[in-house]
Parts: C-alpha cells; structure tokens; sequence
C-alpha cells in the first residue's frame, strides 16, 4: 500500500484537547454562555468560535483581568475553497505571558465579520490587507479603505485560492515593464521570458 492510499483510508484524528488548567479554561470561565470548540495546537491553544460570537469573545479576551491579551500578534483570513473562509486572530498576553489562537468560520458569499479595530489599535491595518487579500468586510470598521490593492483591482481578492495567478503576473509585469527581470522568480505561463542575472539569480 502506498502512502497515498494510507492518507486516503486513515479516518480523520481527533484534534487533541488542551490541558487541563490552559488558558481554554479561563476563556469558559469568563464565557460560560459561548460555544467554543479547544484545541491544543502545536504552539498554544486553538478556540474555534462562531463569528457571531467573534466580538464578544475577542472583547473579553481583551478585558478580562485573567485573560487580558493585549497585544494582537496577528489577524489574517484563511481561505478553505468549498468549506468557506476563515478569520484568525492571534494574541498574546503581556501581563499573564499566555497565547491563544482565535479562528471564526466565514461564508464565502456575505463574507462579513465585526471588526475589532475598537478593541486593538493593530487591527485597523490587519482588517484592511485581509479585506484586500481575502474580501472579508469587517463591519464597524472605522475606515475600511483598500491598503494594498488599486482602486481598479477590488474586484477580485488574490489570496483566495481560486484567483488564477496568471493574469496578476501578467499585470505586474506590464506595471514593472523593462525592469520585470529584477522581480525576482517569474513562473512559467505569465508570458514573461526573464533572463538570469549575472550572478545565476
């Protein structure tokens, strides 16, 4: 039997469940009322909410004494194709030196999520890329203006999996014109010819 046909049987694993007295428990304290799926990741904790559940409980991560996650490490979208989307927040705590990942399922049709701009200063920035890269609107934002796209490319959101890349390396390559060889590595099917460097790059 070969590998492939192992990963096809094998039944999916259980993820693993935290350990008792992680920080999953203090977020089920702190929200009795709250569905949460924990899981024990490879770095820290996973809690899998609902989105409409993402403010609330992004809000008591924030303000809760015995949470009390400061800092937002980082906040992007995942994209699962026929599973929907994905936000994910990751935070950490100064004061209690404790980490947790927060992910929240999305449709990818009314792909929408409140914003938490009011709760990290950080996320203003975060929702925009991710509003760019992964057309997720974050309602209440306070200026959900494009970061990294042009005005004319909002129309399509490249970090989905099912943007074809060619016609954005075509395009970066009219934009970059004579200078498209010091780009950096060009796939084949851009229609680009880009000739090594000197120094064999």
């Amino acid at each position: 039997m070969s590998p492939e046909d192992r990963r096809t049987e094998a039944p999916p694993a259980e993820p693993p469940a935290p350990p008792e007295g992680s920080v999953a428990d203090l977020f089920k304290k702190a929200l009795p009322g709250v569905e949460m799926q924990a899981i024990q990741g490879v770095n820290d904790v996973i809690l899998v909410i609902d989105r409409a559940d993402a403010h609330k409980v992004l809000e008591i991560a924030r303000k809760d004494e015995t949470l009390a996650f400061d800092f937002l490490r980082n906040l992007t979208g995942v994209d699962f194709e026929a599973d929907g989307l994905e936000v994910v927040y990751h935070l950490h705590s100064y004061t209690h030196r404790h980490d947790v990942t927060i992910r929240a399922k999305v449709p990818t049709e009314g792909a929408e999520i409140a914003s938490v701009a009011d709760l990290w200063k950080a996320a203003d920035w975060h929702e925009r890329e991710c509003r760019d890269m992964f057309g997720i609107n974050f309602t209440g934002h306070p200026n959900l203006v494009p970061l990294l796209l042009p005005d004319d490319m909002l129309d399509h959101f490249p970090l989905r999996k099912d943007v074809p890349l060619a016609p954005l390396e075509e395009w970066q390559g009219e934009q970059l014109g004579e200078n498209v060889a010091q780009a950096g590595y060009i796939p084949p099917g851009s229609g680009f010819n880009v000739q090594a460097s000197a120094e064999g790059e």
